[in-house]
């Protein structure tokens, strides 16, 4: 009870955000972990997320979350390269609009949650927002602790293994990514399954 309760917490620090006004650097810096401080056990979890069928292979991501979308991807998306940085499950890429550096996106593949996708799913009692989608036919869903989709702030999740989950964090002040920030979130994960697809 107390791991899931723990994964519960994590899960809304994850997606939760920036509070407040951006400075224009990542923010969330979430905590998958039991009480005595070590990465959470895969048998906490009840599988409740659909199955990944066709896994991606995660190896260049689980080392540089910035290799999560191609010098081609980025491109198309309008954004900039990605500054590495690391949070408390693993390595997080900060991309940021090339034309507006108030207009951010994190990518954070969850190294610590080894459930995958259905430890999302298991605290999802705790989100304001829950929402399963698929992202290129791959298991996903929209979700945070706070709703702050209004203020331009959409944290997406997408199952590329069982074991492996990536969060997509979008945070845009300006544009129309500001007002509805899923979709931008949704053209990301599209391209990072493209890009983990080419190998």
């Amino acid at each position: 009870m107390r791991r899931s309760l723990v994964l519960l917490l994590a899960a809304g620090a994850l997606v939760a955000g920036c509070s407040g006004t951006k400075s224009g650097t990542a923010s969330s810096e979430p905590s998958f972990t039991t009480g005595a401080g070590s990465p959470s056990a895969s048998s906490g979890s009840s599988g409740s997320a659909p199955k990944v069928s066709n896994p991606l292979k995660t190896s260049s991501i689980e080392s540089d979350a910035c290799s999560a979308l191609s010098a081609a991807k980025r491109s198309e998306l309008g954004l900039g390269e990605g500054e590495r940085g690391t949070t408390s499950v693993g390595q997080g890429c900060t991309l940021f609009a090339a034309d507006d550096k108030l207009n951010q996106i994190d990518i954070s593949p969850v190294l610590a949650n080894k459930n995958g996708l259905s430890d999302v799913y298991d605290t999802k009692a705790n989100n304001e927002y829950f929402e399963p989608t698929e992202v290129a036919g791959y298991p996903a869903v929209y979700a945070a602790s706070l709703d702050a989709r209004n203020k331009g702030k959409c944290g997406l999740f997408v199952g590329v293994t069982d074991q492996l989950a990536v969060n997509i964090l979008v945070q845009y002040d300006n544009g129309p990514g500001a007002s509805d920030p899923c979709p931008v979130a949704l053209k990301v994960g599209e391209a990072m399954i493209e890009t983990l697809k080419e190998g």
